[in-house]
């Protein structure tokens, strides 16, 4: 337990930001085998796939499944490297900030956050299409909807915190 104006590299937020970062992870791991066997075997059923309107496969097959649907209007579609899965984006993402999460830095702090601010719209940008373009529910999207949520509210109280000592370190001095 941290006591005063000492910060906890390895506290409890630390913690829970590592955990939510382990489980972006994870999904993003699901979204990208799910996206391979797709690519490999158009049959393949996602275990996420419960219903017709409530399907992963559905949602990973469509335009929006490689790049967010945005690199492909920068460099077409048939550069697999250029416009890569959701899932792998994904997979360098949570590790960028899992490995991150051990230092706190006020700059770094403000860099997680505006990854964090980017992801969160970049959620509602995929929620859109989800919802009002491919009329479907996509459960691997949702959970790294939910996941983004908690990881902007992690990082924001993060952040807050460091600004805080900092400017209370200025006050004082």
């Amino acid at each position: 337990m941290c006591v005063g104006k000492w910060t906890c590299p390895f506290g409890a937020t630390a913690t829970r930001l590592r955990l939510l970062c382990l489980c972006g992870l994870l999904i993003s791991i699901y979204s990208l085998y799910v996206k391979i066997q797709l690519d490999h075997d158009e049959n393949y059923a996602a275990l996420c796939d419960l219903a017709e309107s409530v399907s992963c496969t559905a949602v990973f097959k469509s335009d929006y499944g490689r790049g967010f649907g945005l690199t492909q209007l920068i460099v077409g579609e048939s550069n697999d490297y250029l416009n890569p899965p959701n899932g792998s984006i994904g997979i360098v993402f949570y590790t960028l900030l899992f490995l991150t999460s051990f230092y706190e830095r006020r700059w770094l702090c403000q860099l997680q956050l505006l990854a964090a601010i980017l992801t969160l719209l970049l959620c509602v940008y995929l929620g859109a299409l989800l919802l009002l373009v491919l009329y479907d529910c996509c459960v691997v999207c949702v959970l790294i909807y939910l996941v983004h949520i908690l990881l902007f509210l992690e990082i924001y109280g993060r952040y807050k915190r460091n600004y805080h000592i900092a400017t209370n370190k200025t006050a004082t001095e």
